[in-house]
């Protein structure tokens, strides 16, 4: 599957999901993007989904963007699948656990559902709305160190959302302030 972040924002949710979501679309629509932004917009006044921190144009437009992105990537996920390479070539890319790609996504869901939180500097607790949001579609980090990368792909990210907070903003400070 292709992993990406949970739009669902609530403490007691599943931070990254296996798949990108393929659930509730209006099949009434042709396009995916159509399907994506339809989706968005049944969500889009609901606090604790999504982007919190995004304006609503941003919202679409990344809402867009990701449907392109779930596009080209399930392109080269079903030519992998038709056209298998031999997996001591590629056992590494598919090892997502220990490949750095799952601790990225998990990273990315924290600094969403938490602007701020490796910025050195947190103000305080998720949800006080002291922090914004502004995200490239690049890499985000600040810090592109091998050791930067070894202590993230080593970092517990399992625990309630209280304890990973603190281990985060203490241990993955890239001084990304989330703006």
């Amino acid at each position: 599957g292709i992993q990406t972040v949970n739009m669902d924002m609530r403490p007691d949710a599943q931070r990254v999901l296996p798949n990108a979501p393929l659930a509730n679309y209006d099949e009434g629509f042709s396009s995916m993007g159509l399907k994506h932004l339809d989706r968005f917009l049944r969500h889009m006044d609901e606090k604790l989904w999504y982007i919190k921190n995004y304006h609503t144009l941003e919202k679409v437009a990344h809402t867009i963007h990701m449907s392109e992105l779930w596009s080209r990537a399930s392109f080269y996920f079903h030519l992998l699948n038709a056209n298998p390479m031999d997996v001591s070539l590629c056992g590494c890319i598919t090892d997502v656990s220990n490949n750095a790609i799952l601790p990225e996504i998990e990273l990315l869901a924290m600094k969403i559902k938490i602007p701020g939180i490796t910025s050195g500097a947190a103000p305080g607790r998720p949800g006080n709305g002291a922090w914004t949001i502004n995200y490239a579609y690049n890499n985000q980090h600040n810090d592109n160190s091998v050791a930067y990368r070894r202590i993230l792909r080593d970092f517990d990210i399992s625990g309630d959302e209280e304890d990973v907070f603190d281990r985060e903003a203490e241990e993955l400070d890239d001084h990304d302030e989330g703006e």
